[in-house]
């Protein structure tokens, strides 16, 4: 992914209305947001009747949120967190969904955490570098670690450009709403296990055959390759994603993939 560490472009009023429109809000919903900012995308959402969880690392924000959103914070309606939210112990409802214009260098790691965890979102909402929204979307034969992760999961896609003037600073780089629906058959436990087989399978310019040299044997990529229609001697990112999940189980039953 490509990203800026130093990234705090808050969306002005109309493009943030228009993420809480595509995201789909609902009322009561209760949303987790990342990188809150001043405020820009946390008004819309409290306006439109969530219960707003809400993150922000720079504690001259934090201070400024406490201030605007002071009879929220009061009524519950808001809660405000300060720190990492990778590092923070949130407390989340069995339900819950992601809508957030996060810090674009942490995009990948806040992605492959919540679609990793116990409990986690039914959807998630983000404005991200046009770039970093189309890997992680993926295609047919250029996916990546994460989109095909992400695929597995659930449903991927770019729901809405955005332009680089909807921000304040403006972007220099072309912007993208990226959507995510989670299938409601997805388990948790099996995303773990496919996220270790991933890992190992794009950890080089590998094909799978010598990604994954050591942990399956070559009757075994032959087998799933005829099975599941892709070659052993492809690279990951032309594997469907559907067709991790059957050989992770294949070799964590042999004992390959703990």
């Amino acid at each position: 992914m490509t990203g800026n560490a130093a990234q705090q472009h808050d969306l002005n009023p109309t493009a943030a209305a228009q993420v809480v429109r595509h995201a789909g809000l609902r009322q009561g919903d209760t949303v987790l947001e990342v990188g809150a900012g001043t405020g820009a995308l946390t008004a819309p959402l409290l306006a439109g009747g969530a219960t707003v969880i809400a993150v922000e690392r720079d504690l001259n924000r934090v201070a400024k949120l406490e201030k605007r959103f002071a009879s929220q914070i009061a009524a519950g309606q808001l809660i405000l967190h300060a720190g990492d939210v990778l590092k923070l112990p949130l407390a989340l409802p069995a339900t819950w969904t992601v809508i957030a214009n996060p810090p674009f260098n942490l995009t990948a790691d806040l992605v492959r955490a919540w679609l990793l965890a116990a409990k986690p979102p039914h959807a998630i909402t983000l404005v991200l570098q046009a770039e970093a929204a189309r890997k992680l979307t993926g295609a047919p034969g250029m996916h990546t670690r994460s989109s095909a992760l992400a695929a597995l999961a659930g449903r991927t896609g770019i729901a809405a450009e955005i332009p680089r003037d909807a921000t304040s600073p403006p972007s220099r780089v072309d912007l993208a709403l990226w959507s995510f629906r989670r299938h409601p058959q997805a388990k948790p436990a099996d995303l773990v296990l496919v996220d270790r087989l991933l890992t190992v399978a794009f950890a080089g310019p590998h094909t799978v055959q010598d990604a994954l040299r050591g942990i399956a044997s070559s009757i075994q990529l032959r087998r799933q390759g005829a099975e599941n229609h892709w070659q052993p001697t492809a690279h990951p990112r032309e594997i469907p994603p559907p067709a991790w999940l059957p050989l992770a189980k294949l070799l964590h039953l042999c004992g390959k993939l703990p």
